[in-house]
């Protein structure tokens, strides 16, 4: 983790961008998470560190870091209006966002990593991201739905 967390704030410098607390507390949170979180998570874990950082402070240093290239964003929901973030040094990870309770489930990526392997070579094309936005609904609420006879 410290490794990447020095590389992250490595390119802010080299970008003229100042390494403040604030922004490291933020890098040593998205570290920490396997899986992406939306900012208000984030928010949630860095204010149980330091009371003093806004929701504010996260969306900005959000916008930073993608636009930098050390966080991955990604849409849950098919209008974009809620994002994840990650920090870009993982495996590509997509999620069903269960319409029910809110749950992200994760999807295994081999599927969509196959579908971009045969855009590729049907079309010639070069595929350098993608956003896949799945909604449903996770396994409890479908059990659920199906005693309710409504699935």
């Amino acid at each position: 983790m410290p490794h990447i967390i020095d590389e992250a704030e490595a390119t802010l410098h080299q970008r003229g961008f100042k390494v403040t607390p604030q922004r490291t507390l933020l890098l040593q949170v998205l570290a920490a998470q396997s899986s992406h979180l939306d900012a208000e998570e984030i928010y949630a874990l860095a204010h149980a560190q330091d009371a003093s950082i806004s929701l504010a402070t996260v969306y900005r240093a959000l916008n930073l870091y993608t636009e930098l290239g050390l966080v991955d964003r990604r849409y849950v929901e098919p209008e974009h209006r809620r994002e994840v973030y990650r920090l870009a040094d993982g495996p590509e990870q997509h999620y069903l966002t269960c319409l029910r309770c809110g749950t992200r489930v994760l999807i295994a990526t081999d599927l969509l990593n196959s579908m971009a392997r045969e855009l590729v070579r049907r079309k010639g094309v070069s595929v350098t991201s993608a956003c896949a936005c799945f909604t449903g609904y996770c396994p409890d609420c479908t059990a659920a739905l199906k005693r309710e006879g409504k699935l």
